[in-house]
């Protein structure tokens, strides 16, 4: 009897063990089998990666990451598991997805406006607006880019606000290295903000520009949320 019932608890656990490894099989391919097969040939054109879970995708890993010490440890793990290949596939934010980590791939995407156009979640895009520049057509998203970027669009126009930028970062620094304790980044978002404030606005109002900083921090904030 208890050679028999040493048997059924192997039985029982071989059996669970297989299930268990089955069903997380499954889970791990569902993905791939939705939105590759599909693909036919072409599917052997995509990068290495993981597409993970239905529906959740690499969202899990992707906060997880994001929310400890060390938020590289999200695409570490795509380098350790498919090498250094700088682009790779993934489950992103409800749709599959490809990342780009190597610095001539991501120039590429953001610079080639004909083969890569801009784009955001349907939840970001209400959020902030139809008129804003997330949601408005492509052609007129480029030509109000080259409006608002036209103050700070090459060397020459730069060099025109390189002796304010110097003035307000040693300053600004100097301020900081009498507060004592604080928070780093918070201070250099500040000092990046008041330089774009005056660039931009040509304003130096500190009031105008705490009301702006807080309603652009909270509007971070929802769409990190999201």
């Amino acid at each position: 009897m208890e050679l028999g019932s040493m048997w059924m608890v192997v039985l029982c656990s071989t059996s669970f063990v297989g299930v268990f490894v089955t069903l997380k099989w499954l889970l791990m391919n569902v993905n791939r089998w939705l939105y590759e097969t599909p693909l036919g040939v072409k599917k052997h054109c995509l990068p290495p990666g993981d597409l993970g879970l239905p529906f959740i995708g690499n969202m899990w890993s992707f906060l997880k990451a994001y929310k400890s010490s060390d938020p590289e440890s999200f695409i570490d793990s795509f380098v350790s598991r498919f090498g250094k290949t700088g682009i790779y596939k993934a489950f992103m934010f409800g749709s599959p997805s490809v990342i780009c980590t190597a610095p001539e791939t991501c120039k590429r995407v953001l610079t080639d406006d004909d083969a890569f156009q801009p784009g955001w979640p349907a939840a970001t895009v209400e959020l902030i607006g139809k008129k804003s520049f997330v949601s408005i057509p492509f052609e007129e998203h480029k030509r109000l880019r080259r409006l608002t970027a036209a103050p700070i669009n090459g060397h020459e126009a730069l060099s025109m606000y390189i002796p304010y930028i110097e003035e307000i970062v040693i300053s600004s620094l100097e301020k900081l290295a009498t507060m004592g304790q604080m928070e780093f980044l918070t201070q250099l978002r500040k000092i990046t903000f008041k330089i774009i404030m005056y660039i931009f606005l040509s304003t130096e109002s500190e009031s105008v520009m705490e009301a702006l900083e807080k309603e652009y921090t909270n509007l971070n904030y929802g769409v990190r949320a999201v």
